[in-house]
């Protein structure tokens, strides 16, 4: 149930510490799931933690310059529904973890990212909420679940973990969850695309019981259907009327209006889908998972960005300010170059030229009202 976003992809404020390297930098796709089932464990997050090592905290601003002069651009907060952590750990080097507990460090394509780093980078983008994915170690649950508790005691406010319940029997999710109680907000990205979930729907007995607990905790659900699977997302939606569901992806972009007008519990994130190429068939990839890397997002980015933010609008802009409380931005960055600073500051303009052709009326609720109340919503019953 582990995801990214597309099925196209190629592929706080705290010190972090510093780890040596010792094996080779490892590529990491958002859609690599390995087929373990771990044994049951304990998994309460109760754990001491290890002394600090103090290090120079990164400048966490920067000026909005706009390259491509696309006024209006709307210049409030913004709330990212949809961003995937990398893994806190190296599966090859599970004795010595690269998280734990004052930020982390991954390998990314030779290079290193910290937690602060990125809550820094949501600083100079001005993001003040997240919903962030976090991928656990099969082999060691226990562990994983006392860096994901670390990890929650320093984020700060707005910003919200989702468990992606993999790999695990339901009664081992309700113990993960129950025994972390605080750490979680949701489930997700749960993905139904992916060949190795072949004949896997919204509403199978696993995804049922999923969003059962989902009810009993009163969790956000947030799934990422695959073509066709309108009538089955609809049933879960009918079993489940109190549990909240976000969705997202291009296999069910066409269906979402109406899957909103029929029901009160559905929200849609509109994020990487935003930004692709005009003229394609839909539905069609998202630029970040269609290109080899960096620099060929870049320049497709540059070359394209008049007619993508027009095509975007076309295909958005009447949606949203029909349905004003249901829609929300991402960007779903999963790893790689997508954490770049230069990437960064490209999708934050693209961001807030296309959410300044919005009805000003409806432009704040896109940008981060409406997740913010997603979250509010499901813990009313608490």
């Amino acid at each position: 149930m582990n995801g990214c976003a597309q099925p196209t992809e190629q592929d706080i404020q705290t010190s972090p510490i510093t780890i040596e390297k010792e094996s080779p930098p490892i590529e990491r796709e958002a859609n690599n799931v390995p087929d373990i089932t771990p044994q049951k464990q304990n998994v309460t997050g109760n754990q001491p933690a290890p002394q600090e090592t103090k290090v120079q905290k990164p400048i966490c601003s920067r000026e909005f310059s706009p390259q491509f002069k696309a006024e209006p651009y709307y210049d409030g907060h913004l709330f990212d529904a949809h961003f995937h952590m990398p893994p806190a750990f190296e599966e090859e080097h599970e004795e010595n973890p690269l998280f734990f507990p004052e930020g982390f460090r991954v390998p990314i394509l030779g290079e290193e990212i910290t937690l602060d780093e990125i809550l820094c980078s949501f600083d100079k983008e001005k993001v003040t909420g997240a919903f962030l994915f976090y991928m656990w170690n099969y082999n060691n649950l226990k562990q994983s679940m006392r860096y994901a508790a670390e990890m929650r005691n320093q984020l700060p406010v707005g910003v919200h973990l989702f468990l992606t319940p993999l790999e695990l029997e339901t009664e081992e999710v309700d113990d993960v969850v129950s025994s972390n109680a605080g750490v979680f907000d949701g489930f997700g990205e749960i993905v139904f695309y992916d060949p190795d979930r072949e004949g896997a729907t919204p509403d199978d007995r696993i995804s049922l019981e999923i969003n059962n607990i989902a009810d009993r905790h009163n969790f956000v659900v947030m799934i990422h259907p695959d073509t066709g699977q309108e009538t089955n997302v609809e049933n879960a939606l009918k079993k489940n009327p109190d549990v909240k569901f976000l969705l997202h992806g291009p296999q069910i972009e066409n269906s979402i209006t109406n899957l909103i007008e029929k029901y009160p519990n559905v929200y849609y994130s509109i994020d990487t889908i935003l930004i692709r190429l005009p003229n394609l068939p839909r539905p069609s990839g998202p630029l970040m998972y269609t290109v080899s890397g960096k620099e060929e997002y870049k320049l497709k980015f540059t070359q394209n960005f008049d007619a993508m933010l027009n095509d975007a609008v076309k295909k958005w802009k009447n949606k949203i300010e029909q349905h004003p409380d249901r829609f929300m931005w991402g960007t779903d960055r999963a790893g790689d170059w997508h954490f770049d600073e230069e990437i960064s500051i490209l999708v934050e303009e693209f961001t807030r030229a296309f959410i300044g052709r919005l009805d000003p009326a409806v432009q704040e609720k896109f940008a981060y009202q409406n997740a913010e109340r997603l979250i509010e919503l499901s813990g009313e019953d608490e």
